[in-house]
């Protein structure tokens, strides 16, 4: 399926706000887990940068392991954990809160072949909303996802080159940068492209709750 016939037969209602959520580090505690996946290998997380190629160390050498094997290893990590990894903290309980007022899609960076252990990751652990597996870019999903609804569009995302893409092709979606894990966020200033930069759900469905003129409840 195409990914526009994909995005079309989400059923997005024309009337009601949308919110786009990305699940690593949004919606998922994803450094967390692929941390502790690394250590039971024999390996670490440098945290010299947001990045992951550069910074994931062979213990046995101290040497950076190379960009090939670290898609090998991101791809072995979703391929066994995908189901499990943790959810962040409030994210669940705001995003129920949030259903009230708007309707609510994942898009991920995801494998495909991913993709049916992720939604079950979703309802397993209180947000049993549709996901969408997207590669690269997320603008053009986010763009003609806006597209299909009159109502204000919030994209919540980790990556800033996210938000400048967004920002590029759809600058009415309202963007919020969150990245949950605090010492990753510790790495990135607030993105230059986003309206808002939050610490916690409790804080993006605050300023959500305020950019539709209602108050928490």
């Amino acid at each position: 399926m195409r990914m526009q016939d994909e995005l079309n037969a989400l059923g997005i209602d024309p009337d009601r706000p949308l919110l786009i959520s990305d699940a690593d580090e949004v919606l998922f505690a994803f450094m967390e887990g692929f941390e502790s996946f690394l250590n039971s290998r024999g390996l670490s997380f440098s945290w010299a940068s947001f990045q992951l190629n550069g910074n994931i160390i062979d213990d046995r050498t101290g040497e950076a392991v190379e960009a090939v094997a670290v898609r090998s290893l991101i791809y072995s990590f979703f391929e066994n954990h995908t189901r499990t990894i943790a959810a962040v903290d409030g994210a669940a309980e705001s995003l129920q809160h949030l259903g009230r007022h708007l309707q609510i899609v994942v898009l991920s960076n995801i494998w495909p072949e991913f993709r049916d252990a992720r939604a079950h990751a979703l309802r397993s652990q209180g947000m049993p909303y549709p996901i969408i597996a997207n590669r690269g870019s997320k603008a053009p999903a986010v763009a003609h996802l806006a597209s299909l609804t009159c109502g204000p569009v919030f994209f919540v995302d980790d990556i800033p080159a996210h938000h400048r893409d967004v920002a590029n092709l759809a600058g009415d979606v309202v963007r919020i940068h969150y990245v949950a894990n605090r010492r990753l966020a510790g790495l990135l200033e607030p993105a230059e492209y986003c309206h808002h930069h939050a610490c916690d759900w409790s804080g993006i469905s605050s300023y959500i709750e305020g950019c539709l003129g209602m108050t928490s409840s």
